[in-house]
Formats: C-alpha cells, sequence, structure tokens
C-alpha cells in the first residue's frame, strides 16, 4: 500500500477520544494524530467517505472539556484484530486557526511514530 501521508504522526501521551460534536456519539480512540489526519480505534465501523465535525477529549477528563474540534472525512475502515472494533482513517478538512494551533502544541509534546 502507497503511504500517503505528508505529515508525520505522532502519538500523544494522554489518551483521546474522538466524539459527534452534534450527536455526542463515542466515534473511538486517538491512535496517532497529525496535523493534517489521523487513525482511529473504533467500536463500531464508520461509513468511509463519511464527514464529521469531530469532539477531541481527553479520555480521563471527568469535566469532558474539549480539547479541540474541528471537521474529517473517513478515507478507510479495516477490521481490528479485536473481535467487533475496527480502525478507521481520517483526513481533516476543516479546523480553525485556533484549533490548529492547539493541535500544534499538542503535537509538540508528543512522540512521532
Amino acid at each position: 500500500m502507497n503511504d500517503r501521508r505528508q505529515n508525520q504522526r505522532y502519538t500523544t501521551e494522554q489518551a483521546l477520544e474522538a466524539y459527534d460534536l452534534h450527536s455526542a456519539r463515542f466515534l473511538g480512540r486517538f491512535v496517532d494524530i497529525s496535523e493534517d489526519g489521523f487513525l482511529l480505534f473504533c467500536p463500531q465501523p464508520i461509513d468511509v467517505d463519511s464527514i464529521w465535525q469531530l469532539r477531541v477529549l481527553a479520555a480521563n477528563d471527568t469535566l469532558l472539556r474539549s480539547l479541540l474540534s474541528f471537521g474529517a472525512e473517513c478515507l478507510w475502515v479495516r477490521a481490528a484484530d479485536e473481535p467487533n472494533h475496527f480502525w478507521a482513517g481520517f483526513h481533516i478538512i476543516d479546523i480553525s486557526s485556533e484549533d490548529t494551533e492547539t493541535l500544534r502544541k499538542l503535537l509538540s509534546t508528543t512522540e512521532s511514530v
């Protein structure tokens, strides 16, 4: 498979979770992230070519404060080895300048993969 990533991916020290901004549906946990895309580990399949407005939270934040939000398109989905779980690759398509800065700060404190 050709790797079409343009930016280095990073793992975060804190566990991050993705939620649909409109329905609050839990979509999955971030495996890695870059300025233009990310990989989620999901408990249900995501439709390829679907577009989401995501809210990103720290998994252990009991106050449910958003770290950032952005629009993203699901580019591909594959079954994971764990039963009833999936890998989903996304491309970030809409992010505010404020959230871009927040993402850059987050990436500057993480480890590249």
